[in-house]
């Protein structure tokens, strides 16, 4: 059998949007398998298919282990032996993590579900997978980064013949990763297949055997990676050369307009730690995950209690208790989580876009939908956010073009200083640019923009100064004239300088 998997003339389309156009995919037992191609190119869609989260249109067919492959639903897909790790993890926060990784196929010692046997065999898998954490521990407790790695450990638990992995490494540091693909490749070892998508090229020449590019919901075609190189991967992608791939726009750098003074939070996760940034400046705030980064801006912004600290914004002292308080002082934080904390899903790409705004969209007291219309579709022209309208679902659009909505409601509010959570992440290389493009324009009108990043070739691309986080403390800082990945990454890791 040469193909574990053959997905033959697939087809789908949603209201107004034809997301897959009689595409193709064959995967190799044994091999890493990328999926490539911007947002909105199908990808994610094709795999929903494969796990029966959707229907394909009339026609095409799928055929796994050399049988035809009928499944309605993701239970179906894993008793067959096909797992998938959504780029968008959907973790059951009030459940422990033993319960996360068996909910659905739970053990059972005479009808009933045996706990300890569960407790047991987790802490074994998470052992194994190089994680610290009790498997009792309730998922809420843990990190976006820790969340990941459960997931990962819970479709390696099942012993499927193809696992896919969407964005795997999008939230979990290079130490994480190097044991996520010691997995992979013991688990290829076994004869397993793993169907990879991401948006790091890096990722993509050092674990991917072959890859197979979309664009546009139509399959452009497939190669070895030993036998391409990253420019033309990305030409297969977006159909042109993309040469500057971290654009830097020149901007004046002024006053200082933002400042936090010796932070401290209640919890403890963010140890005095001071910041400042100038009108016309990006500063980049790095680290590794779990160093403070996220928990900083959070606590700034009024939703986690500090023990200590000043905030000031152009100069002015603000007593900041809830993030109302630091919004209308003309303060934005984009959030990592775009699902949880950034979008309502249900909702459409208007009101989404409206959301924060919403008194600047009143007439005579009322909400003028003619407003708040003309003003996001002025916001999806200038973020290039692919939907058929504005009447669109938000829900029904690709991870890049929902993270550009999340930007777009708070631009719609004109801060002056905006903070974003790792704003590229799970982003593809053309999406990604026009996010820089889009800082580089804001500091030029005299904004100033802070962003968290775990990609330090980000950082050192659009940032005029970097700031390093270690275990809540500031561990340095360094000037664009100065940045260098190994200087960042020793001051992320904490060893002397």
């Amino acid at each position: 059998m040469e193909y574990v998997l053959e997905m033959k003339d697939i087809s789908k389309s949603f209201p107004g949007v034809k997301a897959l156009d009689h595409v193709q995919l064959q995967v190799k037992p044994g091999e890493v398998h990328a999926l490539m191609g911007e947002n909105g190119a199908g990808k994610s869609t094709l795999m929903k298919i494969l796990m029966g989260i959707y229907t394909k249109d009339e026609g095409g067919e799928i055929i796994f282990n050399g049988q035809p492959y009928h499944v309605s639903n993701p239970k179906e897909a894993m008793d067959h032996g096909v797992a998938m790790i959504h780029q968008e993890l959907n973790p059951i926060l009030d459940m422990s993590v033993y319960e996360n990784i068996f909910v659905g196929r739970e053990l059972r010692k005479n009808g009933l579900v045996d706990a300890k046997a569960e407790i047991a065999e987790a802490e074994k898998l998470i052992k194994e997978c190089g994680l610290h954490v009790s498997p009792k521990e309730k998922l809420r407790n843990l990190t976006v980064a820790q969340c990941q790695l459960i997931e990962i450990i819970k479709a390696i638990s099942i012993n499927a013949k193809v696992i896919v992995m969407d964005e795997p490494t999008a939230a979990i540091t290079d130490r994480e990763v190097e044991l996520l693909f010691e997995h992979i490749r013991s688990l290829t070892a076994k004869g397993v297949a793993i169907i990879y998508i991401s948006h790091r090229m890096d990722e993509i020449f050092s674990i991917c055997d072959r890859v197979s590019v979309y664009r546009d919901g139509q399959y452009i075609g497939s190669g070895d990676t030993k036998d391409l190189d990253e420019s033309q991967l990305i030409k297969m992608m977006v159909g042109r050369e993309i040469t500057d791939v971290f654009p830097k726009l020149d901007a004046e750098i002024g006053d200082v307009i933002f400042e936090a003074k010796n932070i401290v939070r209640a919890d403890n996760k963010v140890k005095d730690v001071s910041l400042s940034v100038r009108r016309g400046e990006i500063l980049g705030i790095g680290g590794l995950v779990g160093a403070g980064r996220s928990e900083l801006v959070e606590g700034i912004f009024g939703m986690h209690e500090l023990s200590q600290g000043e905030i000031f914004v152009k100069g002015k002292k603000i007593k900041v208790h809830s993030p109302k308080d630091i919004i209308k002082e003309g303060v934005a934080l984009i959030t990592e989580d775009r699902k949880v904390t950034g979008l309502n899903l249900s909702g459409s790409v208007n009101d989404n876009i409206a959301m924060v705004a919403i008194k600047k969209l009143l007439s005579h007291g009322l909400y003028n939908k003619g407003k708040a219309r003309a003003a996001s579709m002025e916001y999806i022209k200038k973020l290039n956010i692919k939907t058929p309208s504005g009447d669109q679902i938000a829900g029904n659009l690709s991870g890049g073009n929902q993270q550009k909505i999340v930007i777009a409601k708070w631009l719609l509010n004109d801060p002056d200083v905006i903070i974003l959570d790792e704003p590229t992440r799970g982003i593809d290389v053309g999406a990604k640019r026009d996010i820089y493009l889009l800082l580089g324009k804001l500091v030029q009108q005299g904004k100033a923009v802070i962003m968290i990043s775990s990609e330090i070739p980000e950082l050192m691309g659009v940032c005029d100064r970097i700031m390093v986080m270690c275990e809540g403390n500031l561990s340095g800082e360094v000037k664009r004239n100065e940045f260098s990945q190994e200087r960042i990454m020793t001051l992320a890791s904490a060893l002397e300088v």
